[in-house]
């Protein structure tokens, strides 16, 4: 049994899709785990009471809505009145002991897979810029380019990580993690830790854009250290293993970036200077 709880403040304005994210980004942590039958999704909504109750119901449905989508049912949970809204979902899987998936088991040698491109915090902040600062940032970058990056990132935070999942399942994998609010970074760090082994990261998928946007409004996304929400997987995985997995992913509608290496040495990541940088387009 994999049971996993978590939840945050709104990322966007729109109430039915920040339900939709709030659902996927939950699900995400057991999924990363191999634990693809979702038994029981419990929600976890906190809103003010200054809020129109639409607000709220749009807020719920969307949760809902995405999981029923996944066949992951929701069978309660609890509100409150908070002075900022909230939502997420305490959410439980089973899996074969077996076949579940750790994020402890990386090896020396494995190669480093990622299933989708970062950038979502820069994208997202521009949703929350006064006018005027958005002006001054379409000078740089086209609006309608702009706009298609932020409807990218919207994609890329309600695509349910269960199908690349299901390929880690069907190819057999190392170790996994769900890439989030430590970003890609502090969620290595934390496999290197566990593995007790070295991470070399050389590649950099990101959301066209992103990178300027990071640099224009001061996020250190090219180190890592951006936070996500709803993120891909960084998959461990032997070398013989990598091509099963991107045809397996590919066969699913995901996506896999090959990232970099696990090396022996002291616990830690080391994300190039000059990692390569693959700018994924809508």
């Amino acid at each position: 049994m994999i049971t996993t709880t978590d939840f945050f403040t709104p990322i966007i304005d729109d109430p039915y899709l920040q339900g939709k994210i709030a659902a996927c980004n939950a699900t995400n942590d057991v999924y990363a785990k191999g634990g693809v039958d979702v038994i029981s999704v419990l929600t976890l909504m906190g809103m003010p009471d200054t809020l129109p109750l639409t607000v709220h119901k749009d807020t719920l449905r969307g949760f809902c809505d995405f999981c029923k989508a996944l066949k992951a049912p929701v069978l309660g949970g609890h509100t409150i009145v908070c002075p900022w809204p909230l939502m997420g979902g305490a959410v439980t899987a089973i899996a074969d002991r077996e076949n579940t998936i750790l994020v402890s088991k990386a090896e020396v040698g494995d190669r480093l897979i990622l299933t989708k491109p970062l950038g979502i915090q820069p994208l997202m902040k521009v949703l929350r810029l006064p006018s005027n600062q958005q002006d001054k940032i379409a000078r740089v970058i086209p609006e309608d380019e702009i706009s298609q990056a932020i409807t990218q990132a919207i994609d890329i935070m309600t695509q349910t990580d269960r199908d690349a999942a299901l390929a880690m399942l069907e190819t057999g994998v190392h170790a996994a993690t769900d890439v989030t609010g430590f970003g890609l970074f502090g969620h290595a760090s934390n496999m290197a830790e566990e593995s007790h082994v070295s991470l070399e990261i050389t590649a950099l998928p990101v959301i066209k854009w992103a990178p300027k946007l990071a640099k224009l409004l001061g996020y250190p996304l090219m180190t890592g250290h951006s936070a996500e929400t709803a993120g891909g997987l960084l998959i461990s995985l032997p070398d013989e293993k990598v091509d099963g997995l991107l045809t397996s992913l590919k066969k699913r509608g995901c996506e896999g970036y090959e990232v970099g290496i696990v090396k022996k040495g002291p616990a830690g990541v080391e994300i190039h200077k000059r990692s390569r940088v693959i700018e994924v387009p809508p």
